[in-house]
């Protein structure tokens, strides 16, 4: 059994969601513990699959304008199968299962209005897929990469 995630451990991960590019060296003078430490703390976190690292574009300094979240009802039967059609989309940010009036939940990113109707127009012609309801985004309050782990808990 895996040791459980420690305050220190916390710590780091809270500094690290502050600056992802922060060195071993600067999170050791931080929390003061010594960076061979450190270095062991968040190769254990990785492993373990509570930390990863990723690089984030901004969709719209690359041109992609328009954000939207789409509601998706299916045939539950076809969850797995419409899933697998989902996850290989570009286009999609996010997806999830949810509970409530639709049963897919997605983020997608498109380049313009065009781009929306083709995405809209793929998604109706999985089988399964019964209907859509699509948010346009026009102005995003607070991105899902914005979360932080909490001072307390």
């Amino acid at each position: 059994m895996s040791r459980s995630v420690t305050s220190t451990d916390r710590t780091i991960i809270r500094l690290l969601q502050h600056n992802a590019r922060a060195s071993f060296a600067e999170l050791s003078r931080q929390t003061g513990i010594p960076e061979s430490t450190v270095r062991r703390r968040m190769e254990r976190l990785q492993e373990q699959g509570v930390i990863e690292f990723s690089m984030i574009a901004d969709p719209a300094k690359l041109g992609y304008e328009l954000r939207a979240i789409i509601g998706i009802r299916v045939d539950v039967r076809d969850l797995d199968s419409i899933a697998a059609t989902i996850r290989d989309m570009d286009e999609v940010a996010f997806a999830a299962f949810v509970t409530g009036s639709v049963d897919i939940i997605v983020h997608v990113i498109v380049e313009h209005q065009e781009g929306l109707v083709q995405l809209l127009q793929q998604l109706a012609a999985i089988p399964g897929v019964r209907s859509t309801e699509t948010y346009v985004m026009p102005w995003v309050i607070k991105p899902a990469t914005a979360w932080r782990l909490p001072a307390s808990e």
